[in-house]
């Protein structure tokens, strides 16, 4: 199957072409530059030029593919300008220019990456896809591509990732060095869930829904383990060699997700079920 992918360059896109080829898919990558073109060229993937900014470019991209992969963000890098307009851009313009770009010609399945933020801080309960969403308003753009997607004419099925972590992420290394530093400092007291992804895991999770998602799915990408950051900043200051994280960081919502659906739907099961084998993996 040929599968066009929006974000190809991305972390998760990195992970995502490579397994898109070993299983037989011919892919498809939208890019902005001749660097990026000539690198995927060389590995076998057919990269033409474009910005899912651009509406006049996405017609002619996505001719001729059963799928189409939304992959892209503009997540600002750790540490430099936090300025999320762009990624709202690509969430809610991006989208919205891809669905009519696929409708137009003739794609069939469609995959939108999204997010477990939307579930809002659930305290100590767990959240499966039936959820409500409790959507901050930092995260509107990403509530408001969702709805896009549910009202396209597609076979469409949408990943919400939960906190990404993994090579090329910046959260572990960023984590690490704060550890050793001795700054990582905990969110409050530390009591907060939060749900871990590998990039690793997420993409194979993209694999499995292009592949066999029934159209209209909605899955969590989560592993196996939800954490309270006490226990989770801990170990990595203990893998470290730095000292006890301190508490009274900025407070974070506190979010545990379950992916059972995931698993019993699609066979899913994570490489990496827990942040103990994940943090191993770097």
């Amino acid at each position: 199957m040929r599968v066009l992918v929006l974000g190809g360059t991305g972390v998760l896109g990195r992970n995502v072409i490579p397994r898109l080829l070993e299983r037989g898919h011919q892919v498809r990558a939208l890019v902005r530059g001749a660097a990026q073109a000539a690198a995927l060229g060389r590995v076998g993937v057919e990269a033409v030029p474009g910005d899912i900014l651009n509406p006049a470019c996405l017609p002619s991209a996505a001719e001729g593919c059963p799928a189409v992969l939304h992959l892209a963000t503009a997540v600002p890098r750790r540490g430099g300008p936090q300025d999320w307009s762009i990624n709202d851009r690509i969430r809610v313009d991006g989208t919205r220019n891809l669905l009519r770009a696929a409708v137009a010609a003739g794609v069939r399945r469609y995959v939108q990456q999204s997010i477990t933020f939307l579930y809002g801080d659930r305290g100590g309960r767990m959240a499966d896809e039936d959820a409500p969403l409790q959507v901050p308003e930092r995260l509107r753009s990403a509530a408001e591509m969702e709805a896009m997607v549910r009202e396209a004419p597609l076979e469409w099925c949408i990943l919400r990732g939960g906190a990404f972590y993994g090579p090329g992420t910046g959260r572990d290394e960023e984590w690490r060095q704060n550890a050793r530093d001795g700054t990582l400092r905990l969110p409050g007291s530390g009591g907060a869930l939060v749900s871990l992804i590998h990039a690793v895991d997420m993409a194979r999770a993209v694999i499995a829904a292009v592949e066999a998602a029934p159209a209209g799915a909605v899955y969590n990408v989560v592993d196996d383990a939800p954490v309270d950051h006490r226990t989770l900043y801990g170990y990595i200051a203990a893998r470290a060699g730095g000292p006890e994280p301190l508490p009274g960081g900025p407070e974070v919502s506190s979010l545990g997700c379950s992916n059972a659906r995931l698993r019993t739907e699609l066979g899913w099961m994570p490489a990496y079920p827990s942040y103990r084998s994940g943090l191993s993996a770097d």
